[in-house]
């Protein structure tokens, strides 16, 4: 209950950055862990927007020596993951900035295994989307994937994703609202303007 009121309060105060009211539900979670794929020994998960962590820990069950990275840019989200998942590594920061976070960690994006998302693109502010899709490119290496669960798929279609090839879409009615699992793949290493590495300022914003 003290989560579900803590998710409820960040959503009404940042909904913009919170992008629902209501927490993923454990078939989502379910589902988001299937389409990650296969994860070595020691490699990292890096999981952008993780809110109050249902989806980490299924992904701390499905992958336990793997090393989960959570970054999330809610003060309040990120404290509550902490103290709920202590083996999991929680940076305060903004999506668009995944390089240079990794960095400050010791980590090489060739150790990240895949990337998955729960961040409200659709309702995020300004070029901020675009940026972060950036960022996600430049951590992955080729044949690696990017997972992302949508409540829109025909929205989702404004988005270009060059270097990435969409591997499979699923729907997950068990979630409330229902939610789709869309599953990319790195194909290719050179970015374009359109998926381009951000820069400049974070744009990110949001109140504990």
């Amino acid at each position: 209950m003290k989560e579900t009121l803590l998710f409820l309060g960040q959503a009404i105060r940042n909904y913009r950055t919170a992008g629902t009211f209501t927490q993923s539900r454990p078939a989502l979670a379910r589902a988001i862990a299937d389409a990650v794929g296969d994860v070595s020994n020691g490699q990292v998960l890096l999981e952008l927007g993780p809110g109050t962590g249902v989806v980490t820990r299924e992904l701390m069950v499905r992958y336990p020596r793997a090393r989960i990275v959570a970054v999330e840019v809610l003060e309040a989200f990120a404290s509550r993951l902490e103290a709920a998942a202590p083996g999991v590594t929680v940076v305060r920061g903004c999506a668009s900035r995944l390089d240079a976070h990794l960095a400050a960690l010791g980590i090489d994006t060739d150790e990240v295994a895949a990337v998955v998302s729960g961040l409200p693109m659709l309702s995020l502010p300004d070029d901020l989307p675009r940026q972060i899709l950036g960022s996600v490119a430049g951590v992955l290496r080729p044949g690696r994937r990017y997972v992302q669960f949508t409540y829109f798929k025909r929205a989702w279609r404004r988005f270009t994703l060059d270097g990435f090839r969409q591997l499979a879409r699923r729907r997950v009615w068990l979630n409330m609202p229902p939610a789709y699992v869309l599953t990319f793949e790195r194909d290719s290493e050179e970015l374009t303007a359109t998926t381009g590495a951000a820069t400049g300022a974070e744009t990110c914003a949001g109140k504990s």
